[in-house]
């Protein structure tokens, strides 16, 4: 394949079809200043006539702060623009760790170590290449401060080089430092794999009594992710190997940030939010540049149209890589876990020309036209469904798609009625499911606030299901039972405070994995201590009728054998 840059007449805002005949690749021109630094370039891609979207690519010359300058004065001395670049010591880091992928899936091994040398890829030159110059060039300020400033760009040179050979792309285990509520520093050691056990790792479970600051050590770990230079005392160790950071809060009461708006960062994915918080939007006239944040009931909904189209997106573009693909085939095997569907559809409005839609697919046509029926003129359910995946245009979905309306979901041919705590379970999975790429770290703050046991289950079952597809693993805050039975003992930490206050992490003493309910609980709530009210029935009847025979005798056919021995043993204990 071949690689271009071709100046100001490539500009990323020009034609996304590169020139010229054959497989090739164009570094496009822009501004973007990176705090003192113009290393990036957006790239278009073509490959057997089809276009490719690999994403930004950050390119750094030895002895300069501003490629593109340096890029242009070579194509004034005559220079045609193909790479390598001539006479230059130079590195570049992809954005996205697919980057390579994408072009090995499609035009095999080779095609792509040929691409990785003539950008001089700084994973594949330091670590398969050995390259003494690379390697120096890796370690200056300027590749530390410019293409490693980002999460995506530092997964991309910690791990591209594991692309070449065909080594896995997992997340490691990491710790968390932090500080307690009594300023007193605690250090949280992730457990996401065990090479001695074949029991599932890719969950750890944060779990204890109320207010004892599970909640605030993931807004911790927010602000470390987010901001890791500004706060020593929290901090991960070492560096984990991921590509993005997923938040999941559905209480009214959290206050995680809701985007990385006002941050000058070209991968806006590094960081995703879902909940009941969101920016309104900005109204006309005013100076502000970006919304107020608000709690509101719409903005689940909303994300939720918008990440189903994410996921129909990202399928389209990954569709010769089946490991990075598949999401809305995974969404709907998930989601008919929980309840019956044929189709998952967003509502748009305005629509001039269903035709570009559809992209003259008369079946998929035929379907919009069935379940729009009685809708106004312009206005369409879209199935956004694996079935019709390569039938729909994603980009004028996304221009005229209704997303306050959020995701209807239709069974033969009509709109089904969900429950609240079916449609929260929807929207957490499909919200996932659209965000995540390889190597994330979910993090899900009280899952089971709106679910029932059944469904808690049902959304570990997904979220395992979903981890393992994408390499990536969850961190759960939570005070459920039934999602600790999920885990083993060593994926699951205990929060307790001693008798001043000072907070400790431990780990139970025995296997919780398929473990017992009331076992789990009395170890992590000390609820052994605690009197049930239907202990203290007992007792009172106890005393009321004078023997544990004449009180079962009286419930006779009413009890199960559970209740039966307690009477039993609290009439001994009376004796």
């Amino acid at each position: 394949m071949k690689i271009f840059y071709k100046g100001k007449k490539g500009s990323w805002s020009s034609s996304s079809v590169p020139s010229g005949k054959g497989n090739r690749l164009e570094l496009r021109w822009n501004d973007w200043d990176d705090y003192g630094y113009g290393t990036t370039f957006a790239t278009v891609c073509r490959i057997d006539k089809k276009d490719v979207e690999l994403g930004n690519i950050k390119l750094l010359i030895e002895g300069h702060k501003t490629t593109r300058s340096v890029l242009d004065d070579l194509l004034k001395e005559g220079w045609d623009g193909e790479f390598p670049i001539p006479n230059a010591n130079y590195l570049s880091v992809p954005n996205e760790i697919t980057f390579y992928q994408q072009i090995m899936s499609q035009l095999g091994e080779e095609a792509a170590r040929e691409t990785a040398i003539k950008l001089r890829d700084a994973s594949y030159s330091v670590e398969i290449q050995q390259d003494p110059k690379a390697k120096e060039l890796a370690d200056s300020e300027g590749f530390h401060s410019s293409l490693q400033r980002e999460r995506g760009s530092m997964k991309a040179y910690a791990d591209g080089a594991k692309v070449f050979q065909s080594e896995e792309l997992t997340v490691s285990d990491f710790s968390f430092n932090f500080l307690g509520l009594q300023d007193e520093n605690v250090k949280l050691d992730f457990k996401f794999s065990d090479e001695h056990s074949i029991l599932p790792h890719d969950i750890n479970v944060l779990i204890g009594p109320n207010g004892i600051g599970k909640s605030q050590l993931l807004h911790k770990m927010v602000g470390a992710w987010l901001n890791p230079e500004q706060d020593s005392h929290n901090k991960f160790e070492p560096r984990p190997s991921l590509s993005q950071l997923v938040v999941v809060s559905y209480s009214p009461f959290e206050t995680f940030p809701v985007d990385l708006a006002g941050r000058e960062i070209t991968d806006e994915n590094i960081y995703r939010y879902f909940g009941f918080r969101g920016r309104s939007p900005i109204t006309q006239g005013t100076s502000k540049r970006f919304g107020s944040i608000r709690l509101a009931h719409t903005f689940p909904k909303k994300n939720a149209a918008t990440a189903l189209l994410e996921c129909l997106e990202n399928d389209q573009r990954f569709q010769s890589v089946p490991e990075l693909g598949s999401k809305l085939e995974t969404l709907a095997n998930v989601v008919l876990s929980a309840f019956e569907f044929d189709h998952a559809a967003v509502r748009l409005e305005g629509v001039a020309d269903l035709n570009e839609i559809s992209r003259g697919s008369k079946t998929f046509l035929q379907k919009v036209r069935s379940l729009s029926d009685g809708e106004p003129d312009g206005c369409y359910f879209v199935p956004l469904t694996a079935k019709y995946l390569t039938k729909i245009d994603a980009e004028l979905v996304r221009k005229y798609m209704s997303a306050d309306d959020g995701i209807i979901f239709f069974r033969d041919g009509k709109q089904i009625r969900l429950s609240s705590g079916q449609r929260l379970f929807a929207y957490i999975v499909i919200n996932i499911l659209g965000a995540i790429r390889r190597n994330s770290l979910i993090l899900v703050d009280e899952p089971e606030l709106f679910l029932h046991p059944t469904l808690e289950i049902q959304f570990v079952s997904m979220l395992k299901s979903v981890l393992k597809r994408f390499s990536s693993k969850a961190v759960l805050a939570t005070h459920s039972v039934v999602t600790v039975r999920e885990v083993p003992e060593d994926c699951v930490h205990v929060f307790q405070r001693d008798e001043i206050g000072e907070l400790h992490l431990v780990k139970p003493p025995f296997q919780t994995f398929g473990g017992d309910h009331q076992r789990i609980s009395s170890y992590v709530f000390g609820d052994n201590s605690v009197s049930k009210p239907f202990e203290e029935w007992i007792d009172e009847k106890l005393k009321e009728y004078g023997s544990a025979e004449a009180l079962l005798e009286k419930l006779s056919g009413q009890l199960n054998e559970e209740i039966t021995i307690d009477i039993l043993a609290k009439a001994k204990d009376l004796d």
